[in-house]
């Protein structure tokens, strides 16, 4: 639910994704830097809410917490938005895994490296080619 399972997504990157949440939490606004947490453990003690018995959502099986996060991209206002910005942030750094890029057949590596080249190919233009509306300032001295 919160990322892709099965055929060629089946990769344990899930620490790595865990890891990757965590580093951001540090970057992101004060509200949701102390919300985050909340909200987890909001999510993790609402099962008894959603009929599900007196347990915790990690104490559900698999199933079963497939239904109850379901639930939660169904749920009224701020709830729903709390979910999705878990959902978002799992799955950004799901994403970025080198496994699952290899899976997308992306070359993040190599687009870097082109980039970097092309750069370098247009510093070393003269500056008139590289950008023509600094003709003007290179006239007047300016950069």
């Amino acid at each position: 639910m919160l990322r892709p399972h099965g055929g060629d997504f089946e990769k344990d990157v899930d620490n790595a994704v865990l890891r990757g949440v965590l580093s951001f939490v540090p970057f992101m606004p004060p509200f949701a830097r102390y919300g985050f947490p909340v909200g987890l453990w909001l999510i993790e003690l609402a099962p008894p809410l959603c009929g599900l018995g007196f347990v915790r959502m990690s104490g559900l099986g698999l199933a079963e917490r497939e239904r109850y996060l379901e639930r939660w991209v169904h749920a009224p206002g701020p709830l729903r938005m709390l979910f999705e910005g878990m959902r978002a942030l799992t799955l950004m750094c799901f994403y970025q895994q080198p496994e699952i890029l290899a899976v997308l057949e992306i070359d993040w590596q190599g687009r870097a490296e082109e980039l970097v080249e092309r750069r370098a190919r247009l510093q070393r233009m003269a500056p008139e080619l590289a950008n023509p509306r600094n003709v003007g300032n290179l006239a007047r001295g300016g950069s």
